[in-house]
This record gives structure tokens, C-alpha cells and sequence, in this order.
């Protein structure tokens, strides 16, 4: 009986130890530990962006935001010799709001373009428009304009200005670290600290919503593209590949009951001015 029993206290050690080693061995092989534990970052410095910066910002707008802009991919437009699209982001900057995210070797990891806007910057940016003899940029213009009015959140919130998260830049090198949303964030926190209620940002792309979310925004309106409509024809037909949805998040300190009767709608039309 004895015997026995000490067979099966030795059994039951050796059958212990070879389930440690076998665990022992796929941490080893597979870096259980790794995967268990968050890969560390070097921290981010968030920094506004100043007048000196502003032709090397262009360049990465221009580079890493501008060459996936869904109008862009459209009309296979050539940014490189496009003044106008220069003059356009340099009259955001210039306002002040935009900042930029550097890694601690000093490379820049990313790039928010933010502005504050008024119900006369769309009226504004159709008049610079109109002047530019490039059809596509012409387009390209009033399609920004249309869709920065579109809803009119000056009117459903009652407010002078509404700031706008306007284009978001990593690049891929830091892509995957929480740059676009620590970027958010702060431009979020900068709209509160200089007063405005309201926060506007447009995701076409499947990656700018997922960051709106994380921001804790809201989705106030969703439409396909084919509904924003030019002076003559949409500006994405609705049997484009491109043809995508867009997605209207709003973080507000205010609420009306516009903005709740926007939510419960399905039909959008009476928001295209």
C-alpha cells in the first residue's frame, strides 16, 4: 500500500515538472510574455506648430494625408506643383490651432491640422475656388466647402465657431502607437481651453472613425459621398469604387433638439445646403 502510494506521489511530480517544462518551452518558442505585456513607447512631445514649420508640414500633408484623401485617389489629381492646395493648408495653419507630434530622437511622428471655423469660411473657400484653373483643385475646393457645411453645426448648435479636427497625418513608422489619438485628444482639450463648444470631425476612411470613437466623439450624421453634390453633378458618382461613407463625429459641451431630431433621422437631404 505503501508502495503504491509513493508510486503515485512520484507519478504525480514528474507529471507536474513535464507540464512546467512544456509551458516553460512554448513561452520560449512564442513569447507569451511579450504578447501578454503592452509594447512600451518612447513618450510623444505635442507642440504647436509655428510659421517656420510650415512648408515642411505641407510636405507631409501633402505626402502621408492628401495621396489617401478619397478625392484625391478619385481624380488621380498630382499634388506636387498644386500651389493652391499649398495656399489652402498654409491658410489653416495660420490660424494657429494646428500642432504636431515628435518622438524623442526629435523625428516628427505625426500631424493635426485643426481650425476654427465661421459660417463665411466655406462661402470663403468657394470664392478662392472659383479663381483656380485646374479643375480637379477647383473641385477638390468646393468639395471641402461642401462638406463643411454639411450639417450646418453653426446653426444646430447656435454657435459662432465650431473647431474642426480637420487632417490627421502619421507617419508609418509610428503608425499603430496611439499617435493619431493622443493628437485627437490634445486638439480636443486645446478647443476647451480657448472656449468652443462644439468639436467637428469628417471620417471617410476606415480609420478615422475607430480614432473619433476612442475620443469619445459622437456620430451625429452618416452618408454616402455620392450626396454631396457640386455646381453641376456629384463630386463622387454613386457607382464610384470611392464612393464611401462619410462620418460626421461631434464632440459637444451643448446639446438642442436639432441635434437630437439629426440622430433619430435616416434621410439627410434636407442637411445639403
Amino acid at each position: 500500500m505503501k508502495l503504491i502510494r509513493k508510486t503515485q506521489r512520484i507519478l504525480k511530480f514528474l507529471s507536474h515538472d513535464f507540464q512546467l517544462s512544456h509551458y516553460r518551452y512554448c513561452h520560449n518558442v512564442f513569447g507569451i510574455k511579450d504578447l501578454l505585456q503592452p509594447e512600451k513607447h518612447d513618450p510623444l512631445t505635442i507642440k504647436q506648430i509655428r510659421s517656420e514649420d510650415h512648408n515642411a508640414v505641407i510636405d507631409i500633408i501633402k505626402q502621408y494625408y492628401l495621396t489617401e484623401h478619397v478625392f484625391v485617389q478619385t481624380r488621380n489629381m498630382d499634388l506636387k506643383e498644386d500651389r493652391a492646395i499649398d495656399e489652402y493648408i498654409a491658410m489653416l495653419l495660420k490660424q494657429g490651432n494646428s500642432m504636431y507630434a515628435r518622438a524623442k530622437d526629435g523625428a516628427v511622428a505625426g500631424l493635426c491640422v485643426n481650425f476654427a471655423s465661421s459660417p463665411v469660411d466655406p462661402k470663403n473657400l468657394r470664392n478662392y475656388a472659383f479663381y483656380r484653373q485646374d479643375p480637379n483643385t477647383k473641385d477638390f475646393l468646393y468639395f471641402i466647402a461642401k462638406l463643411q457645411e454639411t450639417p450646418n453645426l453653426w446653426n444646430i448648435y447656435k454657435q459662432p465657431k465650431i473647431f474642426e479636427i480637420k487632417m490627421l497625418a502619421v507617419l508609418p513608422e509610428f503608425r499603430r502607437q496611439g499617435v493619431a489619438v493622443t493628437l485627437a485628444e490634445k486638439a480636443k482639450e486645446q478647443a476647451q481651453d480657448q472656449g468652443y463648444n462644439v468639436v467637428r470631425m469628417d471620417c471617410i476612411n476606415q480609420y478615422d472613425f475607430k480614432i473619433a470613437e476612442r475620443c469619445m466623439m459622437s456620430c451625429l450624421v452618416k452618408f454616402p459621398l455620392h450626396k454631396l453634390r457640386g455646381p453641376n453633378a456629384p463630386f463622387i458618382k454613386r457607382n464610384s469604387e470611392h464612393n464611401r461613407c462619410v462620418r460626421v463625429y461631434v464632440h459637444a459641451r451643448i446639446h438642442t433638439d436639432r441635434d437630437k431630431e439629426i440622430r433619430g433621422r435616416d434621410d439627410f437631404e434636407n442637411l445639403l445646403e
